[in-house]
């Protein structure tokens, strides 16, 4: 029996063969949603919509898709745009200031890696914030505002035992950690503004010598094999002492205030954290790659970051999908469940 499609909803009247762009796996208030745009045809060619729809990863529900490639078997990848502050707002032409957005890319431009073409690298506002607070006048006016709100400090720890500082403004908590897939992970830090918190973050990687990025690839991996749960809480416990002591020999322009306030997953995360339990985890295998195979069909059972958990027919087979390495691609909806090596992936 041919199981009912998650994505049918994106698809009510193009039927399964409307090809839609994956653009990413979101949190929304706490919950996995996959964000995907539809591609128009014009002049004999498929270009972006425009349009992004939003489709809420219900536990169990079916998810199957196929990619898209181009006549040299180039899978389609397009620019996702750029982050604008200067977004009107309903009633005033007043720009909406400190609530920065994302606009579609005006040419709807193929890609061939990244998120981004060079046109809409350079029109994005939200970049310069990064690095701000060492090249002061580079901000818009929005993102000025933006920079103007209260921003924290994290210490994220992933189950390989390696951590992260990180910053996400007071509006972006806890959806900022939601979206990185840690172990564990701790406030420590509430700075006044984006341009304060920057700083300090800064310090923590000068002299703790804690990194400020852990990329997507090493995350997966870490998921598949985690330490046991009492050796990455002491991993954890240990960069933030590292942090604090960073951060008191600083010498900052700006004083923070001291936290301790732990993030906790959503109940949405409950099954890849289980393979995090100190007692009795449940481990997550490998799902294939779907930029090496170009086709995925699965139930889903709960995301992490940028990964979903998922099963092919077993539910205690319990497998890790890594949604990142697809972002921007195009796709059709596929019906078919995919064919896993279970006793590989697991064992």
């Amino acid at each position: 029996m041919t199981p009912l499609n998650l994505l049918d909803s994106a698809t009510p009247s193009g039927g399964s063969d409307r090809a839609l762009i994956w653009r990413e796996l979101r949190w929304v208030e706490r919950q996995p949603v996959l964000e995907a745009e539809p591609l128009t045809a014009a002049a004999g060619e498929q270009h972006p919509s425009g349009e992004r729809i939003h489709i809420p990863l219900t536990p169990g529900a079916f998810l199957g898709l196929r990619l898209l490639a181009d006549t040299a078997g180039e899978h389609l990848r397009y620019c996702a745009g750029y982050f604008t502050s200067g977004a009107p707002s309903e009633n005033t032409n007043t720009p909406n200031m400190g609530a920065p957005r994302r606009v579609p890319c005006p040419e709807g431009a193929r890609i061939r890696s990244g998120k981004q073409c060079e046109r809409c690298a350079a029109r994005d506002e939200f970049t310069a914030l990064h690095t701000a607070h060492l090249h002061p006048g580079t901000l818009t006016p929005g993102m000025r505002a933006y920079a103007a709100t209260p921003h924290r400090l994290y210490i994220a720890t992933f189950p390989d035992g390696t951590s992260k500082v990180g910053t996400s403004s007071q509006a972006s908590t806890p959806r900022r950690l939601d979206e990185q897939a840690p172990a564990v992970a701790t406030y420590i830090a509430q700075a006044s503004d984006g341009l304060s918190v920057r700083e300090a973050e800064d310090a923590v990687t000068r002299i703790g010598g804690v990194p400020q990025v852990k990329q997507t690839p090493s995350k997966y991996r870490a998921w598949l094999n985690p330490l046991p749960n009492s050796t990455i809480r002491s991993a954890h416990q240990e960069t933030m002492k590292t942090a604090r002591e960073a951060l008191t020999h600083a010498q900052l322009r700006a004083p923070l205030t001291p936290l301790h306030e732990p993030w906790e997953p959503s109940p949405a995360m409950a099954r890849p954290y289980a393979a995090l339990r100190a007692g009795s985890p449940e481990p997550l295998g490998q799902f294939p790659s779907v930029l090496s195979t170009g086709t995925a069909g699965f139930y889903c059972t709960g995301a992490a970051g940028k990964f979903m958990t998922a099963h092919t027919g077993d539910p205690a087979a319990a497998l890790l999908v890594n949604t990142a390495e697809i972002d921007n691609l195009a796709f059709t909806v596929n019906h078919d469940i995919s064919t896993v090596n279970i006793q590989t992936a697991l064992f």
